[in-house]
Parts: structure tokens; sequence; C-alpha cells
């Protein structure tokens, strides 16, 4: 984007978080100081600047924001900030990337002579050749001083959650459905994971990116997305689309029924077995891997969302409960799944297969706490029942691992202890005659000082959000959960969450040791490795 430099400060003004209007803030932790945000707020301005949000043939996304932002939340100095960045700036792709064909160089002349408005910002989606076009526009729609100062909510409504981003059609569509929101949550949800950051850090420059990607995106997740979900007259005329419509339409008047509750239907339920559902993502040419579970889930997967979906309303409270359900879910399918299929994992220790695609679950919880607190509580709600249904859908695409909970607490140790060489206790450190706990008395501190340098960008962001999990919900005794393992939960029938009874605070800490193990203690020694299953992109 070629933007002045009052309008980058602009964009990239100094780190503010939300109000925490329905969930905690995640905190920026000792460690931080001007030095580090001087640091962070250059490098965001030149990606913004310098490169496009997709790189490669198959449009992997432009990380490095996201990685700079969560070693600088966690405390990371300038000099590392300025590493992390370089790390990205060798392979990502220019604005517009030479060489060319004479061919493409005309297309690229032609997209760059196009400005993206209001009347026209449908015509071009899905088109990454316009994303520059769209930035520029989002942009100018973020430092637009006349829309006050709740412009981030407004963009975000506008654009991405509101009926006439999704359901109307732009001039040029054939009657196609914008279906934004689809977008948003698309590409293993990459677009709401960038605008989290934008909504975590006040950064209008993220939330233009974040959006600008969206509108760039491909959709990998319409057919959820009906319009009885927006609140508008439904249209459906194919299997996926009528079947989900019945799960929007539903009264709101449902008993609660939690999250895992849902996720032990969808465990036991034969329908979702692996050879009913080819394991494969992303999708085959011929059928979307959410609209394959849909098809192939059609009135019971219909029946087991609504029975969520109905228990989520506006308020505050219950948004809270709603979140917190989502993210002790996601945890639970990442971790308890990795480790139940740790012969899958491509590395020779076999003891956690730390899946690249349900990581995703965890990163993107906590953004969307970031989100929920600027969305008004409707357009909170709709991301809270979209990103659910996405995480039951995505579990089923990956093989719908077991979730064995009871052998994950009792073969995954309390108080592991990290590589690499060890100081030697004074005789006198507390407490006495316990080597493990006066070296590592608090098993976060090494995790958060391994992945600082460790250069996986999405190992750091797994960490953070288990860490603010941790801090939120550590204090969770064993039994909160305990009602979920019963047999025989609702009408719904199925079974309940075997060894739901043994989930407490430690889940998030057994998880973070486990991903550590994965990717590699870097900094204490050992070689970096890389998460499975990435090869499936």
């Amino acid at each position: 984007m070629d933007a002045t430099s009052d309008e980058l400060t602009s964009c990239f003004p100094w780190p503010v978080p939300p109000h925490p209007a329905v969930v905690p803030v995640p905190l920026c932790h000792a460690g931080w100081s001007s030095n580090s945000t001087e640091a962070v707020l250059a490098n965001l301005k030149d990606n913004h600047q310098r490169w496009h949000i997709f790189f490669g043939d198959k449009h992997f996304h432009n990380h490095a924001a996201h990685h700079l932002l969560t070693i600088y939340a966690m405390g990371a100095p300038a000099s590392l900030l300025n590493a992390a960045y370089h790390t990205h700036a060798v392979y990502l792709k220019p604005a517009f990337q030479p060489p060319e064909t004479n061919e493409k160089r005309i297309a690229r002349e032609a997209a760059a002579k196009v400005v993206i408005d209001d009347t026209n910002w449908k015509d071009y989606l899905g088109d990454d050749r316009y994303y520059q076009a769209y930035a520029s526009f989002f942009s100018s729609k973020l430092l637009d001083k006349a829309a006050g100062k709740n412009v981030i909510q407004h963009v975000l409504e506008d654009y991405v959650f509101s009926i006439d981003a999704n359901l109307t059609p732009g001039k040029s569509a054939n009657g196609q459905r914008p279906l934004v929101l689809a977008c948003f949550l698309s590409g293993f949800m990459h677009p709401h994971i960038h605008a989290g950051y934008g909504a975590e850090f006040g950064l209008p420059g993220l939330i233009a990116e974040g959006v600008s990607e969206a509108a760039v995106q491909l959709s990998e997740a319409d057919a959820p997305l009906t319009p009885d979900l927006f609140g508008a007259a439904a249209n459906a005329t194919d299997l996926a689309s009528k079947v989900t419509s019945l799960a929007f339409s539903s009264a709101a008047s449902i008993s609660n029924v939690h999250a895992l509750e849902i996720l032990a239907r969808v465990a036991n339920d034969p329908t979702f077995a692996p050879h009913n559902i080819r394991r494969l993502v992303p999708a085959d040419a011929d059928k979307k891997s959410v609209d394959r579970v849909v098809c192939i889930g059609g009135t019971i997967l219909v029946e087991y969302l609504t029975s969520w979906f109905g228990t989520v309303n506006e308020d505050v409270a219950t948004l809270r409960a709603k979140f917190e359900e989502i993210v002790w879910m996601n945890t639970v399918i990442y971790a308890v799944a990795g480790w139940a299929e740790r012969e899958l994992g491509e590395d020779e220790t076999k003891e956690f297969n730390g899946d690249f695609f349900l990581m995703h679950l965890v990163t993107s919880s906590l953004l969307t706490s970031s989100l929920l607190n600027v969305l008004i509580p409707k357009s909170a709600a709709l991301l809270l029942r979209t990103s659910f249904a996405l995480s039951i859908v995505l579990y089923v695409t990956r093989g719908r691992p077991p979730l064995p909970i009871d052998a994950f607490y009792a073969h995954t140790t309390t108080h592991p202890h990290p590589p690499g060489p060890t100081p030697t206790p004074d005789k006198d450190m507390l407490p006495p005659n316990e080597p493990r706990s006066q070296l590592t008395p608090n098993l976060w501190f090494p995790i958060v000082q391994t992945v600082f340098v460790h250069p996986n960008e999405h190992l750091c962001k797994t960490q953070r959000a288990l860490y603010h999990f941790a801090e939120w919900f550590g204090g969770t005794r064993a039994r909160t959960f305990a009602g979920l393992s019963s047999p025989d939960l609702s009408s719904l029938g199925g079974g309940g969450l075997t060894g739901a009874e043994m989930l407490d605070g430690t889940l998030f800490l057994h998880a973070a040791w486990l991903t550590a193990g994965r990717l590699g203690w870097m900094r204490e020694g050992e070689k970096g490795h890389m998460w499975d299953g990435i090869a499936e992109i």
C-alpha cells in the first residue's frame, strides 16, 4: 500500500488494548518497552508497505505481523523483533511480483488502476491482484475521523458481519452472494486471526490488512453460512444449504448445552467416522472439506450444532461463557487428540502429533477474545456460532481422532523439566529435597523463554494462547466437567465425553509442554522441527 508517513502513523499508533467488554484482554508481559514498541511498529509499517498478504503459488499467508506482535506482547526486545521480521522478509511476495509474463503484466497493471470504493468493493472479491486496492480502501475507512472512536467496530460490522457484506451480490457477481464472513473464517481462519491482532492492539492497519485478506481469500466455509444465520429469509436450493439453514433458525430457548458435549456426540457418532469422511485438508477439487462434512453429516450435524447455537444469546455473561467453552473444546481437540495420535507424529520420538490444522483452533481462539470485545453483541454471537461450527467440522475433516482424556492425564507428566544444562541449586533452596521444583518452580517460564528465539511463527502463537488460557482458567478444578462424562447427557444420545471429570486447569500446561517437545527446544540445544501434517497443504 502506498501510504504517506502520516497515514502509516495513524494506521499503526502506539498499541492500546480494547476494553474487556466481554472477555479478559491478553496482557503485555514485563519486558516490553518503548524501544520494543518502536521496533514492532517500524516493522509492521514496513510489512504494510512492502509485502502482499499472500506468497507462493498456494497462497500461503503472510504471518510477519502475527509473529512480531506475539513475541512483542510476551516481552521480546527490539533486537529480537528485528531478527524475527527478517526471517519473513526473505521470502514474502512484494506487492507486485516481478518477473512476469507480458499477459500477467497487463493484468497486474489493469488491477493496479482499479480504485476500490463503496460502489464496487464487492466486484473483485476472491482476486488477490486487488489486495493493495482493498488495503487502501479499508485503510481510508479506518482513518476517516468522521467515523468516530468506534471505527474498528464499524468497519468489521459493515464489511464482514453485515447482511450486505454476506448476502447482497455485487454488480458483477451474477447473483452470487459475497459471503465475506465465510472468507474471513477461511484459510484456516487467517483473516480472522490477522484482524484479531488489530483489535487486540488497537491497530487500524492490521484491521485493514485482515479485512482485505478476507476480501481476496477464496471461501472454504460457505456451506454453514446460510441466510438464516444473518436473520434474513432463506432461499436454499442445494442439500448443504437446506440442511444447514435449519441450524440457524432454531429458537434460543434451549437448555444449556456445553461445547464439549457436542464434541462428544460427534466423536461417538459413526456418521462422522473417518471411512465416511475422507481425511483431506484442504479439500479435493470436487468438494470443499467443509461442504463435504455438512453434506454427509446432514440432519444429524444440524441437530448437534443447533443444540449449541440455541444457547448462545447476546448478553455479556453468556458470550463469555460460550467463548470459554470453545477454548476448552479446541484445546481438548488439539492436545488430547494430538497425544492419542502420537504415532502419526513425523518425528522420531512419537510423543505427540502436533497437527498443523488443529493447532489453528487454539491460536484463533485467543484472537476471538479480542474481536468479541470490539463487536456488537449480535455479531459477537454470530462469530461464536460460526467459529464453533468450523471447529467441529475441522475436527471431523482431520479424521475425528480419539479423545482419551483419562489416558492423556495418566501418561503426561505434571512437572516436566526442559532439556539442556541445569544449574546446581544451593543447599538452602526451597523447597528442600525437591530438585524439580527448585530448578523449574514455574513451568511456564521455560516455555516462554524458548519460544522467543524459536523461528517457527506458529509455535509462539500457540504457546502464547495456551499461556493466556492458563492465566484465565488455570485454577479450574478436576471434576468441574464431571457431568459431561454421563452416557445419557440429553435427548441427543450417543454417550458422554469419557474422562471429562479429569479435565482441570493443567490441560493448557500439558498441551504447551507437548507442543514444545514436538517443535524442539532450540534455545536449549535441540534441533527445531515442523508441525505434523503440513505436507498436506
